[in-house]
């Protein structure tokens, strides 16, 4: 049995990692790290952190050779038969990411395939994992089993230990908030650190909602998730958000001012965004942990994995976290509406949906996604947002088409209990890539491969997107109008801005839009609007006073000072207006009001 042994070095923010296992027949082992992260579409190149691989048998050192950017090759012809082997290395462990490893003297971290190097092709076999503390107070928290004692966890494969993060927190407490509530016969650890206070009652009520009401989503009948337990792990710091789902856990990161603190009677405004985080993570217990695509059965982590279904496994999640949220009851329906149009404004506000398809997107995630441009909101579109309108018109024509008997959640629900065995069992091959139109048809009956087909491949579609959209919110009794409340500047010019440091800084420029016409670009600081100097406080109501006149606007491009013609008094252009924000209401609502 392989044997991690991991031990914490806080003064240098990195953690001792031993690995011993009996040496193989083979005269050599060859070493793997991995490159990425499950959930996470992007190399990350973890074996940059590492340094110190060395090996040992018996005390005696071993040859070991770097053979790739990632890639160890052990020579074992001088190590005694039926002899145990030590491979030992140090990782860097200074990131608050949720895909990365943390070690400080108040909070630790560890996502495994950043830390820990495996040996090629053993992938199957049970692994323990033992963390070794120089001194004592400190608790470890994972939703893998216990093995011996209170300080080694055991892994069945190699994929469950690289799903299963570990958190470690100080027993004095400090900063760090933890409990375990039940939801639906199970326990759920809750694990905050990086807090002051927090109201533990309001939080724990609600995150038990969503996870009910989750696992009533997926199974209808017993309400029975899918895992033995759960861990939720939050850490919290100024500015901070993000999730990265496991199969039994989640990380999530969040700022402080989000959450409610001890003896708050009303939470804060930005709460919302918390819970919707949580179930959107907690959905993909679920879909893309145990629904997932068949290129992922197994994950090959030392390079990329391409599929052109990632809009299914978060577009689908992006579409019911809301829905999941007010289901419970801890969002209100004007919540749930706010949140959803979030997701079409970022969808449709930007050109990217037209150039590019939702295979097209989710194929290269790698090199697209999470490698954002000053070009991208021209050229890109998120299978996040463009998948969840896709799962939108997708519940109204399975709704359409069944006479109301079937729902995409009917669909998903219905598609999980045919496979839960398979999937438990290991024995799942995944979903083909391109095939949801088949398994559609297969599960429900309802053939919307001609549907499908359009919204995954076909470019340039905007006007049948629209027509999509705003026929399935009708039939939820909504509709979409102008956004009022949508940044001046925005409405009047095409300027997205932001605040650096005092300076008004252009964001993404509609190529439609009269900031554009101006010569503005993303990255150009403004500094003054008709002559006059230009201010955060102050530059919305400069544009606002500029409507109907061509004005003068100055800006830097680098250490550059340009200037154009801001043109406010001419039509704005309708494909202009087409990308400004819209807004969600009930159907029998007034525009404006």
């Amino acid at each position: 049995m392989l044997r991690y042994t991991i031990t914490p070095d806080a003064a240098h923010h990195a953690w001792d990692v031993a690995l011993t296992l009996p040496a193989p027949a083979a005269p050599r082992l060859r070493l793997v790290m991995p490159t990425w992260t499950p959930g996470s579409y992007v190399l990350r190149e973890y074996s940059g952190r590492i340094s110190e691989v060395r090996a040992w048998c018996a005390g005696e050192p071993l040859e070991l050779e770097q053979i790739g950017k990632a890639e160890w090759m052990l020579d074992l012809t001088e190590a005694p038969d039926a002899s145990m082997i030590e491979i030992r290395w140090r990782a860097f462990a200074f990131s608050t990411g949720i895909h990365d490893a943390w070690l400080d003297h108040d909070r630790g971290f560890i996502n495994p395939p950043a830390v820990l190097l495996h040996p090629a092709g053993r992938t199957t076999e049970a692994l323990d994992v033992e963390v070794a503390f120089r001194a004592p107070g400190w608790r470890v928290h994972t939703a893998l089993d216990p093995a011996e004692g209170e300080s080694v966890w055991r892994a069945r494969s190699l994929d469950e230990l690289f799903d299963s993060p570990f958190v470690l927190t100080p027993e004095s407490g400090a900063g760090t908030v933890i409990w375990t509530l039940e939801a639906c016969g199970v326990p759920h650890d809750i694990v905050i650190t990086g807090t002051g206070s927090l109201n533990r009652e309001r939080i724990g009520r609600d995150l038990k909602r969503i996870f009910e009401t989750a696992a009533a989503f997926w199974d209808p009948e017993a309400a029975k998730p899918p895992f033995r337990r759960y861990m939720l792990a939050m850490h919290l710091g100024p500015g901070l958000y993000g999730g990265l789902e496991h199969a039994a856990g989640t990380m999530l990161l969040e700022d402080p001012q989000t959450l409610p603190a001890a003896g708050e009677a009303e939470p804060p405004k930005r709460y919302d965004e918390f819970l919707v985080l949580a179930a959107h993570e907690y959905f993909h217990a679920w879909l893309v942990k145990r629904l997932k695509p068949a290129a992922f059965l197994p994950y090959d982590l030392s390079r990329e994995t391409y599929t052109h279904d990632l809009w299914i496994f978060e577009g689908f999640t992006s579409y019911f976290e809301s829905v999941i949220a007010r289901r419970a009851g801890v969002i209100s329906e004007e919540a749930y509406r706010r949140h959803f149009a979030e997701r079409m404004n970022f969808a449709l506000g930007r050109e990217g949906f037209d150039a590019m398809s939702l295979a097209e997107s989710s194929f290269n995630a790698w090199v697209k996604l999470y490698r954002q441009t000053e070009d991208s909101a021209y050229t890109q579109i998120s299978y996040y947002t463009k998948g969840a309108l896709a799962a939108l018109i997708i519940n109204r024509a399975l709704l359409e088409r069944s006479g109301g008997d079937v729902s995409l959640e009917g669909f998903l629900a219905r598609w999980f209990a045919g496979v839960r065995g398979a999937v438990a069992a290991g024995r799942w091959p995944g979903l083909a890539d391109g095939a949801l139109g088949d398994v559609i048809a297969e599960t429900t009956g309802v053939d919307l491969r001609a549907l499908i087909a359009t919204l995954v491949h076909e470019r340039d579609g905007r006007r049948f997107w629209v027509k999509e959209v705003e026929a399935s919110l009708a039939a939820e009794g909504l509709k979409s109008e102008p956004d009022p409340e949508a940044p001046a500047a925005l409405r009047i010019a095409g300027i997205t801005c932001r605040r650096e440091a005092g300076r008004v800084v252009a964001g993404y420029v509609p190529s439609r839009s009269p900031a554009f016409a101006a010569g503005l670009f993303a990255g150009d600081e403004i500094i003054a609007v008709a002559g006059e100097r230009t201010t955060p406080e102050g530059f919305a109501r400069q544009i606002e006073r500029a409507r109907g006149r061509r004005v003068e606007i100055h800006y830097f491009r680098g250490p550059r000072l340009l200037s154009g013609t801001l043109d406010l008094a001419a039509a704005p252009d309708p494909a202009f207006l087409e990308l400004l924000p819209r807004r969600i209401v009930p159907l029998d609502q007034k525009s404006g009001s």
